[in-house]
């Protein structure tokens, strides 16, 4: 099957849908004492240029910005121009004793000179490209030599694995191996299609490698989702939130079904095997999701999630 070409196919993540999910998704993302921890193992200071890759909103920025900020730079690239305006405007809220500068500009080429930074970061932007190796060249071209390369990614594909404990239904063995493999055709059909690798995150020691970087290493978040009553800490409240969003979801949603339908044949499914998962998804949204709700406006509802696949690796540029 043909791969799209990421320039001209690539996710606009400044739409209304994609902004949204951008945002959301970075809700307590990271504790506030593990990044304290994560900055001291990065060994940010004051006075330091940062460059964050695929910046969005310019959430690393204000994340790591009182660890180097104080007569420091932030610099935030992102090849959206209406994410880099909107950007530049919430910078004002977190900007402090120091300067920041947007670009618009492309992940593989990087609109600055070489040597330019002190560190380089990324989140959740290797996961989306066809190929990881060649940003990552690009971002250990403009860090100074010794300076370090900070990439933040998920694996996606290992969280899918995880079997959730909660109060309303267990899945049957059958039930998990019919779910898995879906999640495997598409994590596959995503790759085949250039649209990036939702497994990265254990990848990202080998690909910083690749790279050419040295001191490799790496940090799991300590993030474990779990959702109890009486949902009273503003991160149940948010989870609760979420879980209400999700169960009154609309189930068919024709541009989301055919995403789906594209990579799982793209990565080896097959459309028996699409009838029978969307057969069994329409049977759960119709006897669970509504008990979910039931439970969720009691306060009955409970989950266990685990602790997430979501990682912070970290290479250094050889000094000459």
């Amino acid at each position: 099957m043909k791969k799209k070409n990421q320039q001209t196919d690539k996710i606009d993540w400044s739409k209304d849908e994609y902004r949204k999910h951008i945002i959301e998704e970075r809700k307590f993302l990271w504790r506030e004492d593990s990044v304290e921890l994560y900055a001291r193992w990065i060994g940010l200071k004051s006075g330091m240029t940062g460059v964050d890759v695929g910046c969005g909103l310019g959430y690393l920025g204000w994340t790591f910005w009182k660890y180097f900020g104080k007569g420091g730079k932030y610099i935030g690239i992102d090849v959206s121009e209406k994410l880099i305006s909107e950007a530049k405007g919430i910078s004002k809220d977190w900007l402090k004793e120091g300067s920041a500068e947007f670009l618009v500009g492309d992940t593989y080429a990087l609109p600055l000179p070489d040597n330019s930074a002190d560190f380089v970061m990324c989140q959740t932007l290797l996961m989306h490209l066809e190929e990881p190796v060649k940003a990552l060249t690009e971002m250990k071209r403009i860090v100074k030599p010794g300076g370090i390369v900070i990439c933040m990614e998920p694996d996606n594909l290992s969280n899918f694995m995880r079997v959730s404990y909660n109060s309303v239904h267990q899945f049957s063995m059958e039930e998990l191996l019919l779910i898995h493999k879906v999640q495997f055709c598409w994590t596959e059909g995503r790759k085949k299609l250039g649209e990036g690798d939702w497994g990265i995150g254990s990848k990202l020691p080998k690909l910083m490698s690749d790279a050419g970087l040295k001191n490799i290493d790496i940090r799991n978040n300590d993030i474990v989702k779990f959702i109890l009553p009486s949902y009273e800490t503003p991160e149940q409240k948010d989870m609760s939130k979420k879980i209400k969003g999700y169960c009154k979801k609309p189930f068919n949603r024709k541009a989301i079904r055919e995403s789906v339908e594209e990579k799982v044949l793209a990565g080896g499914g097959s459309k028996y095997l699409l009838r029978k998962y969307y057969n069994f998804l329409k049977d759960q949204k119709q006897q669970i999701s509504s008990k979910i709700l039931q439970e969720l406006k009691k306060k009955y509802y409970y989950a266990f999630w685990g602790s997430s696949f979501f990682y912070i690796c970290i290479g250094r540029k050889k000094k000459v």
